[in-house]
């Protein structure tokens, strides 16, 4: 991804699961770049937290910071949408994407 000076990016994106389709989970990414970036998770109204989360500076000093979810194969296939929201108050810019069973795509 390209990070464009004053602008706030972000990427939400599936991870394949290494077990089989029974394994009770699905694992969520989502990476956000500016220069404060903030991730939040959201199910419906509930946050949701982050099982980790991974930042690392890149020599024009943004910052990329990435976090993971995992969610019940259950919440999953109920078509539940799961929200990741990145803000950045440097740059007073809030972005979101969301994905879910139904939509078959982020």
């Amino acid at each position: 991804m390209v990070f464009f000076p004053g602008e706030l990016s972000m990427e939400l994106l599936l991870v394949p699961s290494e077990e089989s389709s029974g394994s009770g989970t699905q694992k969520l990414m989502c990476s956000g770049w500016g220069f404060n970036p903030k991730i939040k998770w959201l199910s419906g109204s509930e946050q949701k937290s982050a099982a980790d989360n991974e930042i690392r500076m890149g020599e024009d000093g943004h910052v990329a910071l990435t976090s993971h979810i995992t969610v019940t194969q259950q919440e999953w296939n109920e078509g539940k949408d799961f929200i990741c929201e990145v803000d950045d108050k440097d740059l007073q810019k809030t972005v979101r994407k969301s994905t879910s069973l139904c939509t078959g795509s982020l």
